[in-house]
């Protein structure tokens, strides 16, 4: 037996380096744990993850430590791995409900209710409600939560024989506004995997839903606008109206909207404008450098402390691709530290490099790529036509015939999708045709550029073109 394919082990693995200090107190508290084994397996869990040697998790060696002076019996392992695995769970859950402040509160306030403590009661409902409706950011499950803290007042209300007919109109109104948004986000899920995978799937009740939105005039509420603006684009996506709409929506509300709510409706409307940029229109740059902006401003694009390498690549050429140049070095070095650890040298390296290229600056390319390694495949491939390019601005006709060379061998390397590879293959094929082309022969550049129009896949063919 090996602890590092039990479910404890992948449950500590899981764990930030934060929660394992909170846990560490947890685990020696009283409160948590009253055995001196729980925390001589934990404190051993902490050793083996700093060593990352497999063979200290086998279930001998971790006995040995657990109990040394006992004669090996694996039962008694996995009786306190059983407690620390509760332990952990514990924590964890404790975690999850501090960090939600109205759940922490409704919890409160029906422990007082059922204990019938009315003042505590009323104060922790009060703290609740205002917390609702000025510092909570919107997500249907807070409505869920509203409607949970009117019925808590309404047994409350009861018990005391003050139930009034307006508490009962306010629990259906509840219960209403939490359809309608759940309701919407579920239909818009489903179009959006409609539209992507080209299912079947139809949205159950979406006009009623939508009537009685309108009926109860819910548009004002920034979600229901945002979601329904959502539905809208999805619905008919060639209406560029409704984009319009969303992103106005989208810059006016996000701040009030919980982050986790927001992911899909930013990579929707991103998504949309590269759709549009791919066919041309050019307006689209600015539109999607604004939605990218705004969503850097509430760290939508995070993802569990993480911003993606590619969204800070496509973030970085967006703004280059303005001439926002200042910015996009000011984001290049202020979102580096986000990247996870193992892309972030490569990538900071080429985003920068690409930026300095913008601004002419070649040499600069040049330190900036001969000494970084790039672990994504494309990302390293795009620094190498990058290098050639850079090469061919300095008239440094032989360094490209050694870059060229260098891209070749890397597309042997790697087993790249026909398409992919035939974009970097042409790239080459026709940077090496172009360096040999003779400045007044007229024939063959017409011949280079009819060529080269004709290609459909193609790196950096704007550049190609303008260089004949």
């Amino acid at each position: 037996m090996n602890l590092n394919k039990s479910n404890l082990y992948k449950l500590f693995l899981s764990l930030t380096d934060n929660e394992l200090k909170e846990l560490d107190k947890a685990v020696r508290s009283i409160f948590f744990n009253y055995r001196e084994e729980e925390i001589k397996l934990f404190e051993y869990l902490l050793k083996t993850k700093k060593r990352n040697d497999e063979k200290l998790l086998d279930a001998t060696v971790v006995f040995k430590h657990v109990f040394p002076k006992q004669k090996k019996d694996l039962a008694k392992l996995r009786h306190v791995m059983t407690y620390l695995m509760r332990i952990m769970k514990r924590f964890l859950v404790i975690n999850e409900i501090e960090q939600h402040e109205v759940q922490k509160k409704l919890l409160l306030g029906h422990s007082f209710r059922k204990r019938n403590l009315e003042k505590l009661f009323l104060s922790e409902y009060e703290e609740a409600t205002n917390h609702i409706q000025h510092h909570a950011p919107l997500s249907p499950e807070l409505y869920f939560y509203q409607l949970q803290l009117h019925t808590e007042y309404y047994a409350h209300s009861i018990t005391n024989k003050r139930a009034k007919n307006e508490d009962l109109q306010i629990l259906s109104d509840d219960l209403d506004s939490f359809y309608i948004i759940q309701k919407l986000k579920q239909i818009c899920n489903i179009l959006s995997y409609k539209n992507i995978f080209k299912t079947n799937h139809q949205p159950q009740l979406t006009a009623e839903v939508l009537s009685l939105m309108k009926q109860k005039n819910m548009l004002s509420n920034p979600l229901v606008n945002l979601l329904y603006c959502n539905y809208n684009c999805l619905n008919e996506p060639d209406n560029e109206t409704h984009f319009i709409q969303l992103k106005k929506s989208l810059l006016a509300n996000a701040g009030k909207i919980e982050t986790k709510e927001l992911k899909d409706i930013f990579t929707l409307a991103i998504n949309y404008c590269i759709k549009r940029l791919n066919t041309g229109g050019q307006k689209y740059f600015q539109e999607v450098f604004e939605i990218y902006k705004a969503g850097l401003a509430i760290s939508v694009f995070e993802e569990a402390g993480y911003l993606s390498p590619f969204t800070y690549k496509n973030i970085a050429a967006i703004a280059i691709g303005l001439k926002e140049y200042n910015w996009a070095e000011t984001f290049i070095e202020n979102h580096k530290a986000l990247l996870h650890k193992e892309y972030r040298e490569g990538f900071y390296a080429y985003c920068l490099a690409r930026c300095c290229f913008a601004k002419n600056d070649y040499n600069k390319v040049i330190d900036l790529l001969q000494e970084v390694e790039i672990k994504e495949q494309f990302t390293d491939l795009d620094a190498r036509v990058l290098l050639s390019k850079t090469y061919y601005e300095l008239d440094e006709f032989n360094l490209i015939e050694y870059c060229i060379s260098n891209l070749k061998q890397q597309l042997k390397r790697k087993k790249l999708q026909t398409y992919h590879e035939t974009v970097y293959k042409n790239f080459a094929r026709m940077i090496s045709r172009l360096i040999h082309l003779r400045q007044y022969d007229k024939k063959a550049k017409q011949l280079f550029k009819e060529e080269l129009n004709n290609m459909s896949a193609v790196a950096e063919k704007s550049w190609l073109l303008s260089k004949v």
